[in-house]
């Protein structure tokens, strides 16, 4: 006899008994698939939303610095570089340098190794009267633009340079002598065209006058000397006033070097907050959504197993009781001749085709509710990404576990029924 034709007879007998082995495997496959897609669902979406932050908080990081760059462009340089002979508290209190140094110096700090400046601006400047103007006070400044550094990364300067023949003048000067940008003028004998016309500054600068550093050597009778080099501290350099110092004086030792403290420490402070503005903001989105991954597979690790083992004692016991109820046509079976194995058989491939049904449903049933759960979330739920939940790992494993579960549950009393003694169970009955 055959022992599939004679599983077959036993679920279309006894189909009460095969539906509940059915629904507890499908509700163990289902408790197992649904949680893995919904954390699979999860574990794409923390990608995609990392991605997206970071890529949000990049271009929040452009803008901010772009606009920190603006703001520390108009608060000017905060590093002084001045001949060592230069008497500070003069220098506080006239407001500019007397002492001159070489134009050289500025080519050897531009060749030097140093990396702790940027933007480095020689200026000759010195308190005037200009005598085509009634002999208004100015501060005439002599600036050739900003000098490139061989370890610069070139970047926009601070202050666009000066043409010759060309004048900056600063606000309050440029309103009280009537200034606007086109005019020409005359200073110390010399033709100049205004090139623009400040806008106020609230310093010193208000009553400057700024032309190209060649004319201004030439105006003060001062070729290739130089009163200040003015420069930025760089960003590496973490607000470390002694280590700039120290290797500025070691390059130039003829000099010294003041600091604008406040601007400095303004500035460093401020990139600092954006540079770790974007770290901080998907560290918190990472953690946050660590923590709610780690919450789901906790929950996940203790109802999957208790799902499967409820499931595997729910079979047992079916086959227990199927084994006690059928008693009488085991006896009659082994009486016409069916052998141990083949009582065995029928019961294992009952078992068999339990697991592989419940299986089946249970992933259908467990993936669409993983899905629907996560699409509740606001996981985007497409025919694409639900392809990409589908794990066909995960598949395979449950078609061949959720049978081999089912087989394990009824082996002990499949066993019991295979060996029972036909005789003793037919004089029982």
């Amino acid at each position: 006899m055959n022992v599939w034709r004679l599983v077959c007879r036993e679920i279309a007998y006894r189909k009460i008994d095969f539906l509940l082995g059915v629904a507890a495997v499908l509700a163990a496959v289902a408790c197992l698939v649904g949680v893995m897609t919904l954390l699979r669902a999860h574990g794409g979406r923390v990608a995609e939303l990392n991605a997206q932050k970071q890529q949000e908080t990049a271009s929040m990081m452009d803008l901010a610095q772009d606009d920190y760059r603006k703001m520390m462009k108009t608060m000017g340089y905060n590093v002084v570089i001045l001949n060592k002979e230069e008497d500070l508290s003069e220098f506080w209190t006239n407001g500019y340098a007397k002492q001159l140094m070489p134009y050289e110096l500025v080519t050897r700090l531009c060749e030097s190794d140093i990396k702790t400046l940027q933007h480095l601006m020689p200026q000759l400047y010195q308190r005037i009267e200009w005598p085509e103007q009634d002999n208004c006070p100015i501060i005439l400044i002599g600036v050739r633009g900003e000098v490139i550094h061989k370890m610069s990364n070139r970047k926009e300067p601070m202050i666009d340079p000066v043409e010759k023949g060309s004048m900056r003048v600063g606000s309050a000067l440029g309103e009280k002598l009537g200034l606007k940008p086109g005019d020409n003028v005359t200073l110390l004998g010399e033709r100049f065209k205004i090139a623009d016309v400040h806008k106020p500054r609230g310093n010193a600068d208000d009553s400057s006058v700024w032309i190209h550093m060649d004319e201004a050597q030439k105006l003060l009778e001062k070729p290739g000397k130089v009163n200040a080099i003015l420069a930025l501290s760089c960003l590496c350099a973490q607000g470390d006033l002694e280590l700039i110092t120290r290797q500025i004086e070691t390059i130039l030792p003829e000099t010294q070097v003041i600091h604008r403290i406040p601007e400095a420490l303004i500035r460093l402070d401020a990139r600092y907050r954006v540079a770790t503005l974007s770290q901080e903001t998907i560290e918190k989105e990472t953690e946050y959504h660590a923590r709610l991954g780690a919450e789901r597979e906790a929950f996940a690790s203790w109802l999957v197993p208790l799902a499967m083992i409820a499931a595997t004692v729910w079979i047992g016991l079916l086959a227990w009781g199927n084994v006690r109820e059928r008693r009488a046509e085991i006896g009659i079976l082994r009486a016409l001749g069916l052998r141990s194995r083949q009582i065995l058989g029928v019961f294992l491939g009952k078992a068999f085709l339990m697991g592989l049904t419940g299986a089946v449903i249970g992933y259908a049933g467990g993936f669409a509710a993983g899905a629907a759960w996560s699409a509740a979330e606001g996981v985007p739920l497409t025919a694409r990404s639900a392809l990409s939940l589908f794990d066909a790992r995960l598949l395979v494993s449950v078609l061949v576990l959720a049978p081999l579960l089912a087989c394990v549950a009824s082996w002990l009393p499949a066993l019991v029924a295979a060996q029972q003694d036909p005789a003793a169970i037919l004089r029982e009955e």
